[in-house]
């Protein structure tokens, strides 16, 4: 009988250990965050627990970017017919040359002066050139983004990202680390897809929440408007958004058409021509100066609307298009962010500026531009375009990216 009392305090001991000590297991792994236990389920909450939801890496207001020139906007050149005619030019083409503009402007001036090698990026896929250049961390947010390109109609759609991104936040510069990847795959997003013309990018934020819990943290990440919508505001919701995809792609359809059996420079000239002859450089003419809604919808844009508006026709006839970002110096010296366009034609990347090939003319009936001086900047070479357009490839923040070679000469 004595036997069986001490085998059964014994068992009863050994019992007791395997629970206290699976018990404690338990409550250390929850503490340290090692495993994720359900709220309800959770031994730490009984010490502490907390939940903070953070917005950050709001993209900058477009006032903001363009003060601190960190995005192509108002660049235009003037063309003088004659010399018995003022320059005509509105407000809209009245620009700066801000401090930022200008310093970035010599240290490439100085990099061409000392031959420099350009630094260039060969080309795997021209539609995800921007993507191709992304750290890690943006490629993750650049493709969940695109993945659900259809959901971005809706202006309310957030992307979920739970915990992929909590070992980065844990480290200690994590969280900048994050907000630049963030900025960039945006950025990255909408240079490689023109077709995303509705999204206004100053209203999409990186969204972190933080569980803290005894001795641990848990992040989770998601991206979107933060409660509020991120259409550009003249796009009520999908509906709208629909519209504008359909009246898009019915001016797109036609000048396939019209291309169609033409070789490929003749096309590029198609859709140049119809861009320059269409479209009225503003500045003020709304929110969608910026995006290619902008320059074949409204007809009113600046020089990122002519570009995104040349690469969204181009993507559809399957000629690799790509959207270069720099400075401008135009022809009465005042520089300014700017964009425009590389083609690749017959095995060479070519440079074609819209923009500029619709210039302020002087003199001229009507402001138009007539003959061959409408192709100054049309299929041009490193040593026409370098000349008075400096890339670098800077959209946002201090990040450069790279383009490809471009031909020595003109086509």
């Amino acid at each position: 009988m004595r036997n069986f009392v001490d085998n059964f305090i014994n068992f009863i001991l050994v019992l007791l250990s395997i629970v206290i000590i699976t018990v404690t297991a338990y409550f250390c792994l929850d503490v340290f965050g090692i495993i994720q236990v359900p709220e309800k389920y959770s031994l730490a909450n009984i010490f502490y627990s907390q939940i903070e939801v953070i917005a950050v890496g709001k993209i900058a207001s477009v006032e903001n970017i363009i003060e601190n020139s960190n995005i192509v906007n108002n660049t235009r050149n003037i063309v003088k017919e004659d010399d018995d005619t003022s320059v005509i030019e509105g407000e809209a083409e009245k620009s700066t040359n801000s401090g930022d503009v200008l310093k970035r402007l010599q240290e490439l001036e100085e990099k061409n002066k000392n031959n420099e090698v350009r630094e260039n990026v060969d080309v795997n896929d021209p539609k995800k050139l921007y993507y191709s250049q992304l750290d890690v961390y943006g490629k993750i947010i650049y493709d969940e983004l695109y993945m659900n390109k259809d959901k971005l109609k809706t202006g309310t759609y957030t992307a979920d990202f739970n915990t992929r991104f909590n070992d980065l936040l844990h480290e200690e510069t994590g969280m900048d680390t994050l907000n630049d990847s963030f900025q960039l795959a945006i950025n990255a997003l909408t240079f490689d897809n023109p077709d995303l013309f509705y999204i206004d990018v100053t209203k999409i934020y990186l969204l972190t929440e933080i569980t803290t819990r005894a001795f641990s943290k848990t992040y989770r990440v998601s991206i979107g408007g933060n409660g509020g919508n991120y259409l550009f505001s003249n796009f009520t919701g999908e509906n709208s958004v629909e519209k504008a995809i359909n009246d898009m792609e019915s001016i797109r359809k036609t000048l396939v058409d019209e291309c169609y059996g033409k070789d490929t420079a003749e096309q590029l000239k198609i859709v140049h021509d119809y861009i320059v002859d269409n479209t009225e450089y503003d500045l003020n003419a709304g929110n969608n100066v910026y995006n290619a809604y902008g320059a074949l919808i409204d007809g009113k844009c600046v020089c990122e609307g002519y570009a995104r508006a040349y690469k969204y026709v181009l993507d559809e006839l399957k000629i690799p298009c790509i959207i270069a970002c720099g400075i401008g110096r135009n022809s009465v010296g005042t520089t300014e962010s700017h964009a425009w366009n590389y083609v690749y034609l017959d095995n060479k990347w070519y440079a074609i500026d819209t923009t500029w090939d619709d210039p302020i003319i002087t003199g001229a009936v009507g402001g138009v531009i007539t003959g061959q001086r409408r192709y100054t900047y049309f299929l041009k070479g490193s040593e026409s375009i370098f000349a008075d357009h400096f890339e670098d490839g800077n959209i946002v923040g201090s990040y450069n990216f790279k383009y490809p070679k471009i031909s020595e000469k003109d086509y």
